[in-house]
């Protein structure tokens, strides 16, 4: 069976307690490189080996989907997600939270809603699915519980989450004498920088959503602080420079090379958001904003 570690926005980590195997570094460092390199196809091909070595191994499904969202397969994504969950990861906090991310991106509100509730029924104080439930609830137009959720995270005292999704046994091959037991561990570390930063976003997006201009303001630069390279928080932030009538500083920021994603097809909601308060910005005084 290969070993995976993947290099995600979140971290993913194998550990174990015997000596791996010279192949085993190279699997390792292989599926590291391909991912890296953005190597989709590379990387699919070794986890897909892992899968076929054991089909019931469910980090290995866990890894897969991530791949999956890397290329913008969202429902093969969902897909394996499921798997990992009926797989041994059906506790796990972390597995139910990204499946519901999953579902958030594709726009399923409801859907990726109810994974959050999951998330948190196994552990309420679980904070990357407390802030993306806040973030679902904003688009949803429920304000009030919105705005509960994103100010409990933004609240507490939060620093980097770590999940344990479990442990396997392994067996390693050495060229020191005959192979030996060990055991294998996938942790997988969310950072708090990370919660915090997209957390300030939503509640930034909902009280631009109310017209107060201002606090949004002061969220996207708190988002901001916490992830100076998060590009829908340069989006949110220009937009909120001009509904303040802060023209060049707003259209200079709107027009980032950054942003460019946000116009492809895969940035239809923010064009969509753009559309919709378009008169804000006009209202200010300011040019119609255009990606």
């Amino acid at each position: 069976m290969r070993r995976i570690v993947v290099g995600l926005a979140v971290v993913l980590a194998m550990a174990g307690d015997a000596d791996p195997s010279l192949a085993n570094q190279y699997d390792i460092q292989y599926a590291e490189q391909d991912l890296k390199s953005g190597n989709l196809s590379g990387a699919l091909g070794w986890i897909n080996s892992a899968i076929s070595d054991d089909p019931d191994y469910g980090a290995a499904y866990l890894v897969r989907a991530t791949i999956w969202m890397r290329s913008g397969q969202l429902q093969k994504a969902v897909d394996d997600y499921t798997q990992a969950i009926a797989h041994g990861l059906e506790h796990s906090t972390y597995v139910f939270a990204v499946r519901g991310d999953a579902h958030y991106i594709g726009g399923d509100y409801a859907a990726a809603i109810a994974d959050y509730d999951e998330a948190l029924k196994l552990n309420p104080s679980y904070w990357p699915a407390l802030s993306s439930r806040g973030a679902a609830r904003v688009d949803t137009g429920d304000a009030a519980d919105a705005l509960a959720d994103l100010n409990r995270v933004l609240a507490a005292n939060i620093s980097d989450v770590k999940e344990t999704l479990g442990t396997k046994a392994i067996m390693e091959i050495s060229r020191k004498g005959p192979p030996g037991r060990g055991t294998e561990t996938l942790s997988v570390t969310m950072s708090a920088k990370q919660i915090l930063g997209k957390s300030y976003q939503a509640r930034g997006k909902l009280r631009f959503i109310q017209s107060a201009y201002l606090p949004a303001l002061a969220d996207f630069d708190a988002a901001l602080k916490q992830l100076p390279t998060l590009y829908t928080a340069h989006f949110y932030h220009g937009l909120t420079l001009l509904a303040l009538g802060r023209c060049p500083e707003g259209a200079a920021e709107m027009h980032l090379p950054d942003l460019k994603p946000l116009q492809t097809p895969a940035g239809a909601r923010y064009q969509a958001f753009l559309t919709a308060h378009r008169d804000a910005v006009t209202k200010a005084g300011c040019p119609a904003p255009t990606l």
